[in-house]
């Protein structure tokens, strides 16, 4: 039975959020990188990674997109909301502080990727495989920054 507090999502809303998604990402990881001068070519690799990310969502979207995708498809959220991070640093964070509000953006970012390519598997193939592909690139951006975290301490 579905569950009556989830709410109806367009694809079109699902794709604006991951590109505001990886915007996001790409703009904090530069931040961090020019912040701390600590591996700033780890943290600049995750921001151009992001940009791809957001081409390449982008661009399956735009080369799958249907009358029928839009019209007659959704996905069942409870709330988008609850794949956001706030990537705001105070003045005085440290560096292990960006790293965990980093590892915190990519489960969530991990999460709501897979949670999407899982939902959108009854599609064209290509809709979720790009889902995954993203989800997987994050996961192992949350693999580097745990080693990071790791060696910070």
């Amino acid at each position: 039975m579905p569950d009556p507090e989830a709410i109806e999502v367009t694809t079109s809303a699902i794709m604006s959020f991951a590109e505001k998604l990886e915007d996001d990402a790409s703009k904090f990881y530069r931040e961090i990188a020019e912040r701390y001068k600590k591996n700033p070519e780890t943290f600049q690799a995750f921001a151009k990674e992001s940009a791809n990310n957001r081409v390449l969502l982008t661009r399956t979207y735009q080369e799958t997109i249907t009358d029928a995708l839009e019209a007659g498809f959704s996905f069942r959220l409870f709330s988008l909301g609850g794949y956001l991070v706030d990537t705001t640093l105070a003045e005085d964070a440290r560096y292990t502080d960006a790293l965990k509000v980093a590892l915190e953006l990519e489960e969530n970012a991990t999460r709501f990727y897979m949670d999407m390519a899982e939902q959108s598997r009854s599609l064209l193939a290509t809709i979720p495989r790009a889902f995954n592909k993203v989800a997987e690139n994050r996961g192992k951006r949350k693999l580097k920054l745990e080693m990071l975290l790791e060696a910070s301490k």
